[in-house]
C-alpha cells in the first residue's frame, strides 16, 4: 500500500521505519478486514466467513511488509559490517588468549 524508505541518518531513521512498519500493517488490516466485513453485508446472510478472510489476509499483508523490512534492513546491516574492516579479535578468542 505505501511504500516510503527513510534515508536520513540516526535515530530519526529508526524511527520513520518503525512507523512505516506500524502504519503499513494498520491500514492492510482496516482495508482487508471492511472488505471483508462489506462482503459479509452485502450478502446478508449473517455470516462472517468473509470478515475472518479479511483479517487472515490483512495479518498475511502485515506479515509480507514486516518481511520486506527486515530483509531490507539485514542487507544493509551486512553491506555496511563488509565495507568496516574490524582488526580486534572476538570477545571469545581475546577470553582465549588471556587464559
Amino acid at each position: 500500500m505505501m511504500r516510503m524508505m527513510f534515508t536520513g541518518p540516526g535515530e530519526r531513521n529508526e524511527l520513520g521505519r518503525a512507523t512505516m512498519l506500524g502504519v503499513n500493517f494498520a491500514v492492510g488490516m482496516a482495508t482487508f478486514s471492511f472488505l471483508g466485513y462489506w462482503i459479509d453485508s452485502k450478502r446478508g446472510e449473517g455470516s462472517i466467513f468473509f470478515t475472518l478472510l479479511g483479517v487472515m489476509l490483512g495479518l498475511g499483508y502485515g506479515a509480507y511488509e514486516t518481511w520486506i523490512v527486515i530483509r531490507d534492513l539485514n542487507a544493509k546491516a551486512k553491506k555496511a559490517t563488509e565495507g568496516r574492516k574490524d582488526t580486534a579479535p572476538a570477545p571469545e578468542n581475546r577470553r582465549d588468549r588471556l587464559d
